[in-house]
């Protein structure tokens, strides 16, 4: 893989066009976990338990959490390029309510995890995997990077497969409801605020990715040109590894519970004898 990104950023970008047409095409051959198509947890979801399907949809989250701060961070740092700060202000008011009754996104998506999946995902609550924890660190670095075309590459990714993480969690979720309700296959999300969440956010993030585009493309040149795509492959490098990571960790997860289980039974067994 580091020989294929050495050869692929070696090469010639005729122009702004033309660099995000091939990175677009070189995530899609190298990157599987970010589709539908290749990622794991999908291709593998039966077999995976009720435990190990809430671990998944609680890291999720997590990252759902956090990705309003990687836009700000982003923001802050490309100040100077006028018409992507403008971009990333209006995202960011977006996903604080501006197009859902002042409610926050991220309020609506916890309200009906809670309500409809029975599942507790804020941060006070829900214990987040080292490995979600290493990988937003490693997103937070990329947008704070000093290189405005680099995070702007990152940007691009991060909105670029955003409609794919919507469709993903999608059928998740959707599994996860088999598994507790025990059920033939969900094929449509009950009416509900995890659907409005979900749904909403595969046709919001269709004009993000075109309007952050536009907003970029005026101040890239054959200067910073393989900069942008090196944070393009940046994020999506890191996204990447994240899902695979999660889904080892996650095929396991039940079995770490069964575990806790027999140690919190060995300690009510000490607990009885110093009682007597």
């Amino acid at each position: 893989m580091n020989t294929e990104i050495k050869k692929f950023l070696n090469q010639s970008f005729n122009d702004f066009d033309h660099a995000i047409a091939e990175t677009k095409t070189f995530v899609a051959k190298n990157y599987p976990a970010l589709y539908r198509s290749g990622n794991d947890i999908i291709q593998q979801m039966d077999n995976l338990d009720e435990e190990s399907l809430k671990f998944i949809i609680g890291n999720y989250a997590a990252f759902s959490q956090d990705a309003i701060h990687m836009l700000v961070d982003a923001m802050m740092r490309c100040h100077d390029w006028p018409l992507l700060f403008e971009e990333l202000q209006e995202n960011i008011n977006e996903e604080k309510g501006s197009e859902t009754k002042g409610i926050p996104h991220l309020e609506i998506m916890r309200e009906g995890y809670r309500k409809d999946l029975g599942l507790e995902v804020d941060f006070q609550y829900f214990k987040v995997s080292l490995i979600t924890k290493r990988f937003l660190h490693s997103m937070r670095l990329i947008f704070n990077n000093d290189d405005n075309a680099f995070v702007a590459g990152g940007l691009m990714a991060f909105e670029g497969t955003a409609i794919e993480e919507f469709y993903i969690i999608d059928l998740i979720i959707k599994k996860f409801l088999e598994r507790i309700n025990n059920t033939g296959p969900v094929l449509e999300l009950p009416q509900s605020l995890t659907k409005y969440y979900i749904d909403g956010h595969k046709i919001f993030e269709i004009g993000h990715e075109a309007h952050l585009i536009s907003s970029i493309k005026p101040y890239i040149d054959k200067d910073n040109t393989t900069r942008m795509v090196r944070g393009y492959l940046a994020t999506a490098l890191t996204m990447n590894t994240w899902w695979e990571e999660l889904f080892h960790e996650a095929k396991f997860e039940s079995v770490y519970q069964l575990l806790q289980g027999f140690n919190q039974q060995k300690t009510a067994v000490f607990q009885d004898i110093f009682k007597k």
